[in-house]
């Protein structure tokens, strides 16, 4: 019986394997066949740019992939926001750019204040001759549309170039000290801080309290009375602190801090020249078994 149903099995499997032997035969492989682009691409190295008055230039750097509808042409728009009016501008043509022949084509440009600045108008007004006094938070939007023999296509992709405080940017640490329950620490000299513009007054310093760098997400920031260049610090960020109690300043709590200064401390100290700008803070934490006291002297890089 069981060699019955082995051969009535066999047969038909064979049957099933010519079949299908003979349909694959019917396949008909192409060689030599390439896939092509319909549409051309964007790839954009700079989304972001970061403009500080003061800047000779700033890079943009983006290719093109090009597609069966050929672009011969890239033009860069851009329209500004000013953030102390709110008032926006109109799109301006900001640069051209011809295009090659390759599949892909790569560009990079420097563009300087006059560049973004050209044709611009806020409020009937042109952008003002001197860049420092932007106001922290503007920004220009730059979008991309390429010319083909079909028309004009939008291309996605936007670069962001937002207008930073003069005073933001990386600092080394040239001085520093450290009190834990009035005993001298470490210090961290020689370490780097970026400090963020938030607005107009406002600072950002989220890399760390004195030596400690692993506060991730207890960041806080500090404010400048630019009539006096003095600095009230520390504003606590969504009111986080890494540890203790609360946070003391200078101004809150001016006898938490018997080791390290509060005179000649807490203030601005421009380099309208150089840009080499000095920060002077002295902030702290109270915990339950006595005060810490941070003093950092920094300079812009």
């Amino acid at each position: 019986m069981k060699n019955l149903i082995l051969k009535l099995i066999l047969p038909v499997f064979a049957i099933f394997l010519i079949a299908s032997c003979g349909k694959e035969d019917l396949v008909q492989y192409g060689t030599g066949l390439t896939q092509k682009i319909t549409d051309a691409s964007l790839q954009i190295e700079t989304q972001v740019v970061q403009f500080q008055g003061g800047t000779p230039s700033y890079d943009l750097k983006f290719a093109l992939i090009n597609g069966v509808k050929k672009v011969t042409k890239v033009n860069v728009y851009s329209v500004f926001t000013d953030a102390k009016t709110g008032l926006v501008s109109s799109k301006t043509l900001l640069k051209s750019f011809n295009v090659g022949n390759d599949a892909k084509t790569n560009f990079s440009e420097k563009l300087t204040y006059a560049d973004l600045k050209n044709g611009i108008t806020i409020g009937g007004a042109p952008l003002p001759a001197d860049d420092k006094t932007l106001a922290v938070g503007s920004g220009w939007k730059l979008s991309f549309e390429g010319e083909t023999a079909q028309g004009v296509v939008n291309l996605p992709g936007a670069v962001n170039v937002g207008v930073l405080s003069i005073y933001a940017g990386i600092y080394t640490v040239i001085e520093s000290k450290y009190y834990r329950i009035n005993v001298l620490r470490d210090g961290w000299d020689g370490a780097e801080r970026f400090i963020g513009s938030v607005d107009e007054t406002t600072f950002s310093h989220p890399d760390a309290w004195g030596p400690f760098d692993d506060w991730v997400g207890k960041s806080f920031n500090f404010k400048v009375d630019f009539s006096n260049n003095s600095i009230d610090v520390p504003i606590l960020v969504n009111g986080a602190i890494y540890s203790g109690l609360f946070a003391t300043g200078c101004k809150t709590f001016p006898g938490a801090f018997t080791n390290v200064p509060c005179a000649g401390s807490n203030v601005l100290i421009p380099d309208p020249v150089g840009g080499k700008h000095i920060i002077k803070l002295t902030y702290g934490y109270t915990s339950a078994n006595g005060e810490r006291e941070f003093y950092e002297v920094l300079q812009k890089k």
